[in-house]
């Protein structure tokens, strides 16, 4: 089993990591470039860097959705279940019926930060979208270390 140090992550917030969380999370699965990644659905997601499947028309809403910046590689099947995660079915059905939309704009979402990453663009990696994105943990598996 790989072990990774990761920087970013679901539980870290603020550099401040929260002790004994162990909740899992409802996770979409997308194959890409021969990598495996577990997109979390997740609410209060207040970036562009997300599918959203229930948006609020109010400021400060509690808009829900798959979270790219939260993206996770996964190396060992065993980390993702088959049991089922109850989401609205009007929800299920937004994933279920834009799947191809959703993974060309994560594809995307990965490919701006590669370029980012490559020019040192920091005006990019300090946005909202990147700031705290786990693609960080990641740089080998994408090919980005020097």
């Amino acid at each position: 089993m790989e072990n990774y140090h990761l920087e970013e992550a679901l539980d870290n917030h603020g550099g401040l990591w929260e002790e004994g969380k162990t909740r899992g999370y409802g996770v979409v699965v997308i194959d890409f470039e021969d990598l495996t990644f577990a997109i979390p659905l997740r609410s209060n997601i207040r970036h562009k860097a997300a599918y959203l499947t229930a948006k609020e028309n109010r400021k400060n809403s509690s808009n829900k959705g798959l979270d790219f910046t939260k993206a996770l590689l996964i190396s060992d099947e065993r980390y993702v279940t088959d049991e089922i995660f109850n989401i609205p079915s009007e929800e299920h059905d937004k994933l279920r019926t834009k799947s191809e939309y959703i993974m060309r704009k994560f594809e995307a979402y990965v490919s701006s930060y590669r370029k980012a990453i490559a020019k040192n663009d920091l005006n990019i990696l300090r946005s909202h979208e990147y700031r705290f994105t786990t693609l960080i943990n990641y740089h080998s598996e994408l090919l980005l270390d020097s």
